[in-house]
């Protein structure tokens, strides 16, 4: 790997995370980095305008550089292209609102979602981005992943004092092993108060999971366990059609 290229990419990645901006001190300990090689890396980016600086403060924050090319990226992004009838059709039949969920970096990463009929709506979006152990949809995203990357992410995220929710590292792996077995995750309550989460993998053309499938939908809205059922069956039936439209080999659901 490049290096230098590595160490630019960390820093918009700590831009990006930040509420603020960000002063040439704070990224070079954020970043462990001398102050010189940070300044170095940001007048590169600032230059292609993707990190503005602020000439009264002398701080930085992400640029307008990065909206076009953002967008040009998930335009891209061909698993988009099968999902949105999947997910029209999962809303419809379910009347909650659908998510296509893909993970970047130890996070997940609404990709899309389609409304369902209801007023009452969950606040997540395009673009909305939440620790990968946060709620069913992304959990599943989580479960799939490689035994170093679970050691790496209960180390290093899951630890964090700002992780949400706060679980223990046995708790989590025990849970992740059920999603892996089952092929299915369900969460109750766990960031939307008084929700069911279901969250289901799609699995890409070799055999790794691209990203997730699932529904948020109030209690209030779940009249009992045959109801929750067909929710979790439709959920399942969906991730299964957009694994096979992005050629995993298995049998087409009917």
């Amino acid at each position: 790997m490049i290096q230098s290229l590595l160490r630019s990419l960390d820093l918009l990645e700590v831009l990006k995370e930040s509420d603020h901006k960000i002063t040439i001190a704070e990224l070079s300990e954020r970043l462990e980095l001398p102050p010189s090689t940070v300044h170095r890396i940001l007048q590169t980016f600032c230059d292609k305008k993707y990190v503005i600086r602020d000439e009264l403060t002398h701080t930085y924050c992400l640029g307008p550089a990065l909206i076009s090319l953002g967008r040009a990226a998930a335009a891209n992004v061909r698993i988009q292209d099968a999902a949105i009838p999947i997910l029209k059709n999962l809303s419809y039949v379910t009347r909650e609102d659908s998510y296509l969920i893909i993970q970047v970096g130890d996070k997940g990463l609404v990709l899309d979602k389609v409304d369902g009929p209801n007023h009452l709506k969950v606040v997540e979006k395009f673009g909305y981005e939440l620790d990968l152990h946060c709620g069913a949809i992304r959990k599943v995203l989580l479960a799939y992943q490689t035994p170093e990357y679970l050691d790496y992410y209960t180390r290093q995220v899951l630890d964090r004092p700002e992780a949400f929710p706060q679980t223990s590292r046995a708790g989590l792996l025990k849970e992740l092993k059920e999603i892996r077995e089952t092929g299915l995750s369900v969460s109750h309550g766990e960031y939307v108060h008084d929700a069911v989460g279901i969250g289901a993998p799609v699995f890409g053309i070799d055999g790794k999971v691209a990203a997730s499938v699932g529904i948020i939908a109030p209690y209030s809205r779940i009249a009992d366990d045959i109801h929750l059922e067909h929710m979790i069956e439709q959920v399942k039936h969906s991730a299964a059609e957009l694994s096979y439209y992005m050629g995993h080999t298995f049998q087409r659901p009917r």
